[in-house]
């Protein structure tokens, strides 16, 4: 009986040390979060063909540098945003990507609409 105890009293230091390498791994996370508050996100994890613009999108970071977006009113009062000349959206609807957005038909064609 005695060899079974000790079996079960390596098992529980097992146990214990295995729940300390996730606790501690768990602390990283939430240090690494707090320590941006309100930062910027990344353009490229932001702007994707076909995700959807966060309503409370404001701008974003390219290499630490803030890109801010062009904004071009709509007649209905809701602004049509423009990424890197080849994104657009408006807050809460999908995000578009045509390449370009100087030559994109799809994109002037909107845009003549919006601003009617």
């Amino acid at each position: 009986g005695l060899v079974a105890c000790g079996t079960e009293n390596g098992a529980d230091k097992a146990a214990d040390s295995s729940s300390e390498s996730p606790s501690s791994s768990q602390s990283e996370s939430p240090s690494e979060t707090a320590s941006t508050p309100g930062a910027l996100p990344e353009c490229a994890d932001v702007w994707i063909d076909g995700e959807t613009l966060p309503t409370d999108y404001k701008a974003c970071t390219t290499d630490g540098e803030t890109v801010k977006t062009i904004k071009r009113m709509c007649g209905f009062g809701r602004p049509l945003l423009e990424q890197e000349g080849r994104f657009y959206a408006m807050r809460g609807q999908q995000i578009n990507d045509v390449g370009d957005l100087e030559t994109s038909d799809q994109y002037q064609q909107l845009l003549a609409s919006c601003q009617a």
